[in-house]
């Protein structure tokens, strides 16, 4: 539990550091008159990642993406009321090539062969296709998905290919 804290701790501090460095990157770009951030400057900010150079553990990220994928199995499909049939039948299909992406890494721990990397980018793509602006009900279910399947990328992303 101590070495875990530790991990948490550390990784923290690296985060902390990058927010620093940016904001007194920013600071000194605004004096000089550039309002506006490069989106390279931001890229750390958005999506899943570990702070600093060294990747996290295999083991850690096999772990939350088992837990994930638990969560993501008990969590309800969308009430029939929220879409037609047709949609109800194109959301099944992306629920279970997500599914089907997951046990892969679990089925080999922690590697992603190249032809499921393709499916659940186009399985991500699909989900975010279907969103709708706005607070929508159908949302919640989709950005759900979405939370899991940007977790499985970034360990499929950090882990070697077989």
């Amino acid at each position: 539990m101590l070495r875990a804290l530790d991990t948490l701790e550390a990784s923290r501090e690296v985060r902390l550091a990058e927010v620093r460095a940016l904001a007194d990157r920013r600071s000194m770009e605004k004096a000089a008159g550039r309002r506006t951030p490069r989106p390279v400057d931001t890229a750390f900010l958005r999506g899943l990642s570990w702070p600093g150079d060294t990747a996290p553990s295999r083991p850690g990220l096999i772990a939350a993406v088992a837990n994930r994928h638990a969560a993501f199995q008990r969590f309800p499909f969308p009430d029939r009321t929220l879409c037609d049939d047709t949609q109800a039948q194109q959301l099944a299909g992306l629920r279970a090539c997500l599914d089907a992406c997951a046990r892969s890494y679990l089925r080999d721990p922690g590697r992603m062969d190249r032809a499921t990397r393709q499916v659940l980018a186009g399985t991500v793509d699909g989900i975010q296709r279907r969103l709708r602006p706005g607070n929508t009900p159908l949302n919640t279910h989709l950005l759900e998905w979405l939370c899991f399947a940007a977790l499985l990328t970034y360990a499929a992303k950090t882990s070697p290919a077989p």
